[in-house]
C-alpha cells in the first residue's frame, strides 16, 4: 500500500498582497536585504549629483574621486540587491505554485467538472510568476522610488525651498490622481484576464478533443468558437493598453510643465547669482533624471494593478473553501474485514433537483464480490465516487467496517481502495511511471510481475524503450486496450482491500480478456469487490449482482437466481444482449 503521507492542508490567503507576504515570509530576510540595498543604491546614485555640483564649483581631486567612488558603490549595491531578489522571485514564485496545487488538489470532483483543467494550470502559473513581478515592483519602482524622490526633495530644499515645493507638488498631483484612475485600471485588466483565460480554456479544450473535431468534420466550428473568444480578448485588451497611453500622455504633461517650471527657477535664481552654476547644473540633472519615472508612474501604478487584478481573478477561483474536507480529528480508515454499508445514502449533483439516490441502503459482506448492472444513467459510476468520497452525500451515510467515510481522512480511505475505470487514466510519463503510481516505492520486479498479470509486459517489451517509453498525454501513445492493461497493473501493485472495476475489461479484445478475467480472479481473493459491467458474461462468479434502475435496487441476487425470475430486469438484459453487452 502506497505510504506516503497526505500533505496537511494550509489556509491560504485570497488577497493578493496577503499571498505575497505568505509566498515570501520563509525567506524575509532575503526580502528585507534586498530592500536595503536597493535603498543604499539610490543613495549613492543621487548622490553623484550633488558631487557633480560640488565639481562645477570647486574642482578638487576629492570631490573628482568621489564620482567613480559613488558609481562604484552603487554598482555594487545594485547588483547585491539584483542577486537577493533573484533568490527571493525563484524561491517565492516556486513555493506559490507548490502551495496553490496542493490547495487545488484538495478540491472536489464537481469542482473540477466545472472548469477547464488548462484555464486552472494557466491561473496557478500566473499566480507564481506575479508573485515575483509585484516583489519586483514593489521593491524597485515604490519604495526604490519614493526613497530616490525623498532624497531629491531634501536636495533641492537644501538649494531653495520653493524648488523643492514645486517638485513634491507633482509628486502630491500626479499620486493621488493615478490611484483614482487605476481603479477603472483594475476593472479593465479584470476583464482582460477573463477573456485571455476564456481564450485559453477553449484553445486547451479543442486541442485536448482533436480526434472528436477531426472525425466530426468540426474544424471550421472550432475555428468559429476559438475567433468569438478572440474578438472579445483582443476588445479587452486594447481598451486596457489604450487606457494606460491616456494616462502615461497625462503624466507627461503634468510633467513637463512642473519640470519647466523648476527649470526656469533655478535659472532665475542663477541668473541672479542667488545659486552657483553648481547648484543649477545639480537641479537640471536631478529634475531631468526623474522625468521617465514620474512619467510612467501610471504606468508603473497601472502594471502593478494588473499583476493586482489578475492575482486576485485567480486566487478567487483557486483559493475556493472546498467543499469536501477532512474532520478536525479525523483518523485514518482501518480495514478489518471489508464491511461496506450504504445506508439510506441520498445524493444529487450540484443545482440538479433530480436526485441519483434516494434512501438507497445494502450490505457488503467483507470479501465479497458484488456485480453492479443497469442501463447507462443509473448511478452505477456515481455510487463508486461517493464510496471514494469524491462527492459527499445529501443525506444518509456510508461506512466500512463500521467507520462513516465522514470520519476518516479523505486520503487513508482512499488509500483502501484500488480502481480500474472506464477510461484509464495515465499520466504524461514513463510506463514504468504510470503503473508504480500504485505503489511509489515498488520494486522493478513487483512491477514486472503485475505487468504480466495484466498482459501488458508482452506489449510493453516491444516498445522503443520498454517500461521508459512515455505513453504520450492521457495515454495517446497506446491502444485503449493497453491503456487499459496499464490501469490493471496499477491496480494490482497497489492490492488495496477494497477494489472497484468499472467496466475494467470493456477495451480489451476476446484473447486478452480471457487472461485478465483470470488475473482479476486471482486479484479479487480476499477483497470486497464492486465490479460495474455492461457484459454481463462477466459478472457469472460474483457472489452478489445488484440491479440497479433509477437509482434504485431492483434486484439483489446471484447471476443464476436472478435468471431464474424470467420477468425480471436482469433477465430482460440477459436475454437482450448482443455480443455479451446490455443494450
Amino acid at each position: 500500500m502506497n505510504t506516503i503521507m497526505k500533505k496537511e492542508a494550509i489556509e491560504i490567503p485570497n488577497t493578493p498582497f496577503a499571498f505575497i507576504w505568505f509566498a515570501i515570509k520563509p525567506y524575509k530576510k532575503w526580502f528585507f536585504w534586498a530592500i536595503l540595498f536597493v535603498l543604499m543604491s539610490q543613495f549613492f546614485s543621487i548622490s553623484q549629483t550633488y558631487v557633480f555640483r560640488r565639481v562645477v564649483d570647486s574642482i578638487s581631486i576629492f570631490w573628482i574621486m568621489a564620482i567613480p567612488s559613488l558609481l562604484l558603490l552603487s554598482f555594487i549595491t545594485r547588483r547585491s540587491a539584483g542577486f537577493l531578489i533573484n533568490y527571493l522571485t525563484v524561491y517565492a514564485r516556486t513555493a506559490s505554485i507548490k502551495k496553490l496545487f496542493e490547495h487545488l488538489s484538495l478540491h472536489s470532483l464537481s469542482y473540477f467538472n466545472d472548469r477547464f483543467s488548462g484555464a486552472l494550470s494557466s491561473k496557478v502559473n500566473d499566480v507564481g510568476s506575479n508573485v515575483a513581478h509585484m516583489i519586483v515592483q514593489f521593491i524597485y519602482e515604490i519604495l526604490g522610488v519614493l526613497f530616490a524622490l525623498a532624497l531629491v526633495v531634501v536636495i533641492l530644499f537644501s538649494t531653495k525651498p520653493i524648488l523643492a515645493l514645486i517638485f513634491i507638488s507633482s509628486v502630491v498631483i500626479l499620486i493621488p490622481l493615478n490611484l483614482v484612475i487605476t481603479r477603472k485600471q483594475i476593472k479593465l485588466s479584470e476583464l482582460m484576464i477573463a477573456t485571455r483565460s476564456k481564450l485559453a480554456g477553449q484553445v486547451i479544450d479543442a486541442v485536448t478533443n482533436i480526434s472528436a473535431v477531426q472525425q466530426y468534420a468540426r474544424r471550421l466550428f472550432e475555428i468559429d468558437r476559438i475567433d468569438q473568444a478572440v474578438r472579445e480578448h483582443r476588445e479587452a485588451d486594447a481598451r486596457s493598453d489604450n487606457f494606460r497611453e491616456k494616462v502615461i500622455l497625462v503624466n507627461n504633461i503634468i510633467v513637463w510643465a512642473i519640470i519647466f517650471a523648476v527649470i526656469m527657477y533655478a535659472f532665475s535664481f542663477w541668473s541672479r547669482e542667488i545659486i552657483s552654476a553648481g547648484q543649477l547644473i545639480m537641479v537640471i540633472t536631478l529634475t531631468l533624471s526623474f522625468d521617465s519615472t514620474l512619467s510612467r508612474l501610471g504606468e508603473r501604478i497601472n502594471n502593478l494593478m494588473e499583476s493586482y487584478g489578475e492575482m486576485k481573478e485567480a486566487l478567487s477561483e483557486i483559493t475556493l473553501p472546498h467543499s469536501i474536507t477532512d474532520k478536525l480529528g479525523a483518523k485514518k480508515l482501518e480495514i478489518k474485514e471489508g464491511v461496506v454499508v450504504f445506508d439510506k445514502a441520498t445524493f444529487a449533483y450540484d443545482n440538479d433537483p433530480r436526485k441519483v439516490f434516494h434512501n438507497l441502503s445494502f450490505n457488503v459482506k467483507g470479501g465479497e464480490k458484488i456485480g453492479i448492472v443497469g442501463t447507462s444513467g443509473a448511478g452505477k459510476t456515481t455510487l463508486m465516487k461517493l464510496l471514494l468520497r469524491q462527492h459527499d452525500l445529501l443525506g444518509g451515510g456510508i461506512s466500512i467496517d463500521e467507520q462513516d467515510i465522514r470520519n476518516v481522512t479523505q486520503e487513508s480511505l482512499r488509500e483502501n481502495i484500488s480502481v480500474v475505470p472506464q477510461e484509464p487514466m495515465l499520466f504524461h510519463r514513463s510506463i514504468r511511471e504510470n503503473i508504480m503510481y500504485g505503489k511509489l516505492n515498488a520494486s522493478d520486479q513487483e512491477m514486472i510481475e503485475v505487468a504480466k498479470k495484466a498482459q501488458a509486459h508482452d506489449f510493453i517489451e516491444t516498445l522503443p524503450q520498454r517500461y521508459n517509453s512515455l505513453v504520450g498525454e492521457r495515454g495517446v501513445k497506446l491502444s485503449v486496450g493497453q491503456r487499459q492493461r496499464i490501469a490493471i497493473a496499477r491496480a494490482f501493485l497497489k492490492n488495496a482491500p477494497i477494489l472497484i472495476l468499472d467496466e475494467a475489461t470493456s477495451a480489451l479484445d476476446s484473447e486478452s480478456e480471457v487472461a485478465v478475467q483470470k488475473a482479476l480472479h486471482a486479484l479479487m481473493e480476499g477483497k470486497t469487490v464492486f465490479a460495474i459491467a455492461h457484459r454481463l458474461s462477466t459478472l457469472r462468479d460474483m457472489d452478489r449482482i445488484l440491479v440497479f434502475k433509477d437509482g434504485q435496487i431492483v434486484e439483489d441476487g446471484t447471476h443464476r437466481t436472478l435468471l431464474k425470475n424470467k420477468e425480471g430486469v436482469y433477465a430482460s438484459f440477459w436475454s437482450h444482449q448482443a455480443g455479451g453487452f446490455i443494450k
